[in-house]
This record gives structure tokens, sequence and C-alpha cells, in this order.
């Protein structure tokens, strides 16, 4: 069976796997983030700026072109909030469908399944309920689920590119401004505090973006660099506390030189460090886990079941 190929259209980022089956799962050929920013200037609005869709369009060229090196047969796209709530997305669909990448525009809920679904190729769930988060620039993914179910899921439209437009920090980020951030994540949150008082999940599982910027710190950190094969990384709530409270004292100039921090989440970190945090606060969670696997893996995953 050739290699098939699968784009996570994000609002920050976009994410190219190509893969093949094998018995195991899925046997990665080719990966590959690019930073677009399809959500800067517009999505408050509802609209995909100007030059995001260039810079969208452009990005989707190289990567259709990349998976054509590697023997890709056939693209996917799956677009998710800029491109969810954007009136003009078609400004992207249409043009990446004439390069052969078919783009669907998936749902929240969807897009909490798919995530679900890579992240139990990466991390062990057990019986007991674990929660899953996924940190977007337009959206956040919660899960709950165990080994053998999934318990609930919701998409808030809370991700850190949204969260930076709504309130906009100093350099660095003043006490003040985080406690306002907090309370903005308190109210739009309040379904999910109700779930974790519920269940009372012991584990926080992390995937994608954000989180994999912040299991790059944890590793530097502990001066064991994350290996290109690593599919999980554990780490501790005291650990994550330790790196949130160093980092949001920083200015951006400090953030940059940070290893493990790229750029391109330089402004939005200090955002998903707080969401965090505010999840484990609600919950008393002390355990969590890194997956390397979300959304794209999940879609291959699902590609892989369907007959």
């Amino acid at each position: 069976m050739p290699p098939t190929a699968i784009i996570d259209l994000g609002t920050n980022t976009f994410n190219l796997l190509v893969f093949e089956q094998a018995n195991d799962g899925i046997h990665v050929v080719h990966s590959e983030e690019v930073p677009v920013f399809l959500g800067k200037d517009g999505i408050e609005k509802g609209i995909l700026a100007e030059a995001a869709i260039q810079r969208g369009l452009a990005a989707l060229l190289v990567m259709k072109e990349r998976a054509d090196e590697h023997g890709a047969l056939e693209c996917k796209g799956f677009g998710t909030s800029a491109l969810r709530n954007a009136k003009n997305a078609d400004a992207i669909i249409g043009p990446a469908h004439d390069m052969g990448i078919h783009i669907s525009i998936i749902p929240g809920e969807e897009e909490a399944d798919l995530i679900l679904a890579g992240v139990r190729q990466a991390v062990r769930i057990t019986a007991k309920p674990a929660l899953v988060m996924d940190i977007g620039g337009g959206s956040i993914e919660f899960i709950l689920a165990t080994d053998k179910a999934l318990m609930w899921k919701r998409s808030f439209e809370l991700g850190v590119t949204r969260l930076r437009d709504r309130i906009p920090t100093s350099d660095p980020i003043t006490v003040d401004e985080e406690a306002r951030i907090a309370a903005h994540l308190d109210d739009r949150l309040e379904p999910l505090y109700a779930i974790i008082e519920r269940h009372e999940p012991h584990f926080l599982i992390g995937s994608a973006g954000s989180f994999d910027t912040l299991a790059a710190i944890v590793s530097a950190t502990r001066d064991q660099p994350l290996g290109t094969d690593a599919l999980t990384l554990p780490f501790s709530a005291m650990e994550f506390d330790a790196i949130r409270d160093r980092l949001l004292r920083m200015t951006r100039e400090e953030r940059m030189a940070v290893p493990g921090l790229p750029e391109h989440r330089v402004d939005t970190l200090p955002y998903a460090l707080i969401a965090i945090e505010r999840v484990l606060t609600a919950g008393s969670i002390r355990d969590l886990a890194w997956s390397k696997y979300a959304l794209k893996e999940g879609a291959a995953f699902r590609i892989m079941q369907t007959p």
C-alpha cells in the first residue's frame, strides 16, 4: 500500500504526516511542522486575512511537493478552528483542491475524537479516567477517557491565538494580566471543571503544539534530550510549576533563549502555561505526560481502519 499524506491545518501551524500502514500501527515516512499563523489578524473577526491566506497556500504547496517526493498518492487536509470559523475559508480550500489536497473542515467534537485516537497510540491510558488536553491556536480540546471508553469530550474556542487577541499582555506579563487570563479561562471552562470534579481524573495527557514545546523544555531542564523516536514523556506537576513560574517572569527576549522553545511559540506559550495551570488546579492533578501523536496520527489511524 503506497504512502498517504495528511495535513493538519492548524490556526498557528500546518503539520504534515506521510505514513504507511504497519503491523504495529503507523509507520511514519516523513513529518514536518510549518508556522503559518493562519489566524493572525482575523481569527476573532471570523475571517482569514489576505497575508495569512498567502502564507497558508505557500505552505501547502511545499507540503504537497514533499508528500509527492515521498510517494504519497493521496493527500488529505483537516481544517480546524481558524478555517472552521472563517467566512472566507474557500480562499484556502479551493486552491488547495487544485493542488491535489482535499480539505475537510471538521467540527470541534470530531477534532477531539481524532486527537484521542492519536494519543491512544502514544500513551497508555488505564482503567482510571485520564484527561487529554490539546492546545491549539484557535481552540482547546478536552477529552476524558479510560482504556476502554471515551467518557466526555468538548472543544472550547480558547486557543492561544484567540487568548492573545482578547487579552494582550505587557513584556513581561504582569501578575494582573495573568489573573485576567486565568479569570477568562475559568469563566468559560466551568463545564470542564464540573467534569473534573465528578470524575477526578488522575492524569493529564497533553498533545500537540504547546505540549510539544513543554516536553522539549522539560527534557532540556533535565539535561536529557528528547529522542526523535520518543512518543511520550511523563513529568510531574512540580516540574511544570517550576517551568511555568520561570517562563512567566521572563521578557520575550529571555524566552527566545530558552532551550526547546521555538520562536513561533515565544508569544503564545505564556497563555498555554496559564491554561494548563488552571486545569491542574481544578483537579489537583499531579502527574502529566506529553503525547507526540495527536490529530494527524489519529486521522491516519482512522484511515487505516477504514476498509
